[in-house]
């Protein structure tokens, strides 16, 4: 068994690697050919910390395994994700590797949602607003520079200090406009592409922000009891989910307003596998607001590893 670190995951998987392995991921949890139970949370008193376990299977290649992370939103010190991914073969039952999962966490949520935004986006869409300043932040930055021509960036957090500090560091390496900006909605409403990309419990996007056309990709909350967005916003979109069954148990964006009585499960389009295969029509038109809700799943997880585990075992035969 081998151990590979947060360096290794980051330099044999790229960012083009993964969104292309995120969408045959997508579609092979939507063909039924993984397995993937509900993750359980364990909450670690009122700070909002806590420890998830997220186990799973895939077929292609064959693997099980599982995730288990530690969630602190409140670090300062550390990444808020911390973690493992404990990979085992398929056909014997042997463990065979112990991967870092902040780095796997981060890439594969960044390229799930290059995978959305190659779906749902406009073609000519060239503003992204981020909210917030993260790992996830400029993961996120670096996926949709993947998948749409960017031309600038506008970045918004609680402390514009580290939303300059995020500008000026990103600036160089895009190779394009970041911006800080003092509230979000300066950020929104200029925006062709949202990523909410925060530990926020409350939303922090309000949906008469959004102009015709937008995309949304809203990712920091995985609770039924959190959100980013509020309910218009919701409302104004058109909605894709990566697995439906988890986010009618885990989306809060989509389960307060249920609870409210302002929405329906119906509002939900399809999942994003549907796109990828034609099943059901992505963007409709221009002017279209199109949303995907990120959960994250385990077979994103084992996926990524897997395939990092295999290009680190190349290289080392070289």
């Amino acid at each position: 068994m081998i151990v590979l670190t947060g360096d290794v995951v980051r330099n044999t998987v790229s960012m083009e690697a993964c969104i292309d392995l995120m969408a045959a991921t997508m579609v092979a949890v939507s063909r039924g050919e993984t397995s993937l139970p509900l993750r359980s949370v364990v909450s670690l008193g009122d700070s909002g910390n806590a420890f998830v376990v997220m186990p799973g299977a895939i077929s292609r290649p064959e693997t099980f395994g599982a995730k288990l992370v530690s969630f602190f939103p409140g670090n300062t010190r550390y990444p808020a994700i911390q973690g493992l991914i404990v990979l085992f073969e398929g056909a014997t039952g042997q463990p065979k590797a112990v991967v870092d999962a902040a780095a796997v966490t981060a890439l594969r949520t960044a390229a799930a949602s290059g995978v959305a935004t190659r779906a749902l986006a406009r073609e000519d869409a060239v503003t992204l607003a981020l909210l917030g300043y993260g790992a996830q932040a400029e993961y996120h930055l670096r996926a949709m520079q993947v998948v749409r021509p960017l031309r600038r960036v506008l970045v918004w957090g609680r402390s514009m200090e580290k939303a300059q500090a995020f500008a000026e560091k990103n600036a160089a390496r895009a190779g394009i406009e970041i911006h800080a900006v003092a509230d979000a909605r300066s950020a929104v409403e200029e925006a062709d592409i949202v990523c909410t990309v925060s530990s926020s419990p409350s939303p922090i996007l309000e949906g008469k922000w959004l102009k015709p056309g937008t995309h949304i990709n809203l990712v920091g909350a995985f609770t039924p009891v959190t959100r980013e967005v509020d309910t218009e916003a919701i409302r104004r979109a058109r909605l894709f989910v990566e697995i439906r069954e988890f986010a009618l148990r885990e989306a809060g964006e989509l389960l307060i307003p249920i609870e409210q009585g302002e929405l329906t499960a119906d509002h939900i389009v399809g999942e994003i596998a549907d796109v990828l295969t034609g099943s059901i029509p992505g963007r409709t038109n221009p002017s279209e607001i199109t949303a995907y809700k990120s959960l994250g799943n385990t077979a994103q997880d084992l996926a990524t590893a897997t395939y990092a585990y295999e290009q680190a075992a190349a290289r080392s035969n070289r």
